[in-house]
Order: structure tokens, then sequence, then C-alpha cells
């Protein structure tokens, strides 16, 4: 599992002191060489600080740590993933802001700690954010997941800045023996259930159930749009109920047709993902590229090509398992 690390040149942003990647191999004096050569895997370069307000909704439960000195919350660290990223936020409570941070995240074997005692040498951590007056209330930090696996540990110690004093203070978490300095915790991927909506599939809107159409394009109350035609429910239908005796099977063009109806039938039922709307545009696009369809022409069509089928199939299978009955 590789080691996030932050090879950096430095530079102020008004009152902020910010780390901007710099290349592997610079002889820049400010690169964090140290991430380099800790355990666990070469540096990674794919983080990002972002503003703590565009942290997304993050799935499962947050892991959620204090920062406490002699009793007194400071802050908080707080750990959470949505399907691709991981985002950490620091924030201070009210009154106490964010002078400094120092920061691993990776394998546990990989944090920079002193041979002699185990305390762990967080100036080498390969996050180091420094920050003069006026001081930040929040800092926030994504990580893909492909780069840190499904767990990995985090060891923070973060300055916070009070009207009055300056705290340095590391986490909750677990002590680094046998000096019993320092904390560390681990963090551990949370499954994203996603919500895709369901469908209604060809055999409810074709069938001999008799079920009403939704107006769907705006047009008409009952019309489809499909491959840039508007049908009516009784031309759909005839399409659909077409005898295929002269056709070599079932007809690409009435499979195509069936199964991009029946998903824009379904309406703000189908939630879907960018993959099932990728296809029904691929499905769409093919049927534009058709003569209107209609139970006299249905066998004389062309064949699609194996990709334009291949999304046809995998509509049916989105809406086979993603039904709303």
């Amino acid at each position: 599992m590789a080691v996030l690390a932050i090879a950096s040149l430095t530079t102020w942003v008004g009152c902020k002191k910010t780390l901007l990647p710099v290349p592997r191999n610079s002889n820049t004096e400010t690169t964090d060489v140290r991430s380099l050569n800790v355990a666990g895997g070469d540096a990674m370069f794919g983080r990002t600080v972002i503003n703590t307000a565009d942290v997304p909704a993050l799935c499962g439960t947050v892991t959620v740590k204090n920062f406490f000195k002699n009793s007194a919350n400071y802050g908080t660290i707080t750990v959470g993933n949505d399907a691709t990223d991981y985002y950490i936020t620091i924030s201070g409570v009210p009154g106490a802001s964010l002078k400094d941070i120092r920061l691993y995240a990776g394998t546990e074997v990989g944090i920079p700690v002193n041979p002699g005692n185990g305390q762990p040498k967080h100036n080498d951590f390969p996050v180091q954010e420094n920050y003069s007056a006026p001081y930040p209330a929040n800092w926030s930090l994504k990580i893909p997941i492909a780069e840190v696996g499904s767990s990995f540990w985090i060891s923070v110690r973060t300055s916070f800045q009070t009207a009055s004093a300056s705290h340095s203070i590391w986490s909750e978490g677990l002590l680094f023996p046998p000096s019993n300095n320092g904390s560390k915790f681990q963090v551990t991927q949370q499954s994203c259930i996603v919500d895709e909506g369901c469908g209604l599939g060809q055999g409810y809107w074709f069938g001999n159930g008799n079920h009403p159409w939704p107006d769907v394009n705006g047009i008409t109350a009952g019309d489809v749009t499909i491959g840039g035609e508007n049908y009516t429910r009784a031309e759909a239908r005839a399409i659909w109920w077409a005898n295929n005796g002269n056709c070599p099977g079932i007809p690409n063009a009435k499979k195509a047709f069936a199964f991009v109806a029946a998903i824009k039938l379904s309406g703000t039922s189908v939630i879907g993902n960018s993959a099932l709307w990728n296809d029904v545009a691929i499905a769409d696009a093919w049927l534009a590229s058709l003569d209107r369809l209609s139970p006299d022409n249905i066998c004389s069509h062309p064949d699609a090509s194996a990709a334009v089928m291949q999304a046809v199939g995998r509509i049916g299978d989105w809406l086979d398992a993603h039904d709303c009955d």
C-alpha cells in the first residue's frame, strides 16, 4: 500500500503558507524527500487540499477524533469517504484556530518514529502546514481510495491558536510504545449504498396490462421520444407486438427500442448511474440513425454493432436488477 506523501514547494498566498507539489527527483531544497524513504511504499502525489465546504456527503460512519489537552477539547479530526476518495478535515472548536498541522496517512509501519523510544517524528510527517494570522478554522484533504486502500493509519499533531496561547496537541488514538507519546488511529473504508432508483420493464409498458403511459417528453401525454422520433403509445406498442416471423430472431432495433422506452417511460423513478445513462445514449443514438420504426419495417433495419447491443443488454440487466414491481 502506498504512503501518503506530499513533496512540496513553499509559497505564500495571502497570509497562508501553502505547499505546492514539485516533481520527483527535484533538487529543490524544500522537497520532502523523507516521504520517499519511509517504509510502506513510494511517495504519492494524488492528494488535494480542498475547501472544507466542498467535502461531499460521506458514506457509512465517519471516524471522529478529538484533540484534548488537560481535559479541554480544542478541535476534531474527521475522516470519511465517498465512493472514490477519503476526506480528512481538521477543525478547531469555537475560539480555537489552526496554527499548524503535522499529518501522516498511510501504512502503520510507514509512520516516521524515533528508533530508540518509538516516539513519532512529527516534523518528518509528509503534511507540513503552517499558518499565520488570521488563522483558519478548518482544513481538508482529499485522498484517492486507490492510493491508500481500504484501510490506513493516521498520525496527526495540530497546533491550535486561542486568544491567549498556542496549544500543540496529538489527536485521540493509540499511544506509541514504549514512549507512550504521540498517537495514531486506523481508518477503514465505509461501504457506499447508492440509491439508483428503479424502473418498470418492457413487459409492464408493452404487455397486456394496459397500463397508461405518462407524459415523459413534455409534448403529449403518452408519447415517448426515441431516436429523435415521437411515438404514441399505440404506435410504440404496435412495434413491440409486430410479428417477427420474417426476422431471424428478435430484431436489434426492436430490442433497443423497447429497453430505451422502458427507461424513459419509468421517468423519475430511474436515478441510475453514469454507466446506465451512457448506455441509453448509445442505444438512442443508434436508433436515431435508422428510419422511423414501424411494424412494417421492423425486420428490415440493419443489425447494430456489438457495442450497441452490449449497451442494450446492460440496460436490460439494470432493469432486471432494479425492478419497481
